[in-house]
């Protein structure tokens, strides 16, 4: 009996090296399009240097994607899923709320940070491309209910001024974060990390009527 040559399927369902290269292609496609989009956006990006920067011939991208709105819509997914996931996954029990919207802004700011590249080219073309648009929606009316809920329960336990309505709350504090980390990572202002984040978190607890816990002194021996 011949033995199975190279990268033929061998007995017992073995995956053969052709498929694996199929399985790993898209990832790497996705992965050279985040790449080119965060060093050229999305306008300059072309679907040659994506699939340069992932070693694939320009036939094959086109295999897996149609367009450079199919690849951002792909990265989308995980930016998007990795932004929802906070609460659930990153933030801690926290019931204080200063403390939660301390630790909830400092992780949403990183998150958001590490992913403003992709969000700029998705807010680029988002008006023309519905499924983009959607995508980008709903990273934005997931935090903006999880806010409006907080502020509506925080009110009911009268932790918070009563005469604010929820929702624009919630809206104008959420868009006012999302608003400067784009211009701090993308348009060339310069902040200190430290210093904005806290800034925010102040801006955040007096609009609502909280106040932020004192942070405790150094204890002996520390300067």
């Amino acid at each position: 009996m011949p033995k199975p040559v190279a990268g033929s399927e061998a007995e017992g369902g073995v995956r053969t090296r052709t498929d694996r290269r199929r399985e790993t292609t898209p990832q790497r496609l996705r992965e050279a399009a985040r790449v080119v989009f965060e060093r050229d956006g999305f306008r300059n990006a072309r679907l040659s240097d994506i699939s340069e920067e992932a070693k694939v011939a320009s036939g094959t991208l086109y295999n897996y994607y149609r367009s450079k709105h199919d690849l951002l819509h792909e990265l989308m997914k995980v930016v998007s899923a990795e932004l929802t996931a906070i609460a659930a996954d990153h933030v801690s029990a926290q019931q204080d709320p200063v403390r939660r919207i301390e630790e909830v802004n400092r992780i949403y700011i990183e998150a958001f940070r590490r992913n403003a590249r992709v969000l700029h080219a998705v807010y680029q073309v988002r008006d023309e491309d519905e499924r983009l648009k959607a995508q980008w929606d709903e990273v934005a009316d997931h935090f903006q209910s999880r806010v409006t809920r907080a502020i509506a329960l925080w009110q009911e336990a009268g932790l918070v001024y009563t005469d604010l309505d929820p929702r624009h709350t919630a809206h104008a504090l959420t868009l006012m974060v999302e608003r400067v980390v784009m211009a701090w990572t993308y348009e060339g202002v310069e902040y200190d990390a430290e210093t904005l984040i806290d800034t925010l978190n102040k801006i955040w607890l007096r609009s609502l009527g909280l106040s932020a816990r004192p942070k405790p002194s150094p204890g002996p021996g520390h300067s």
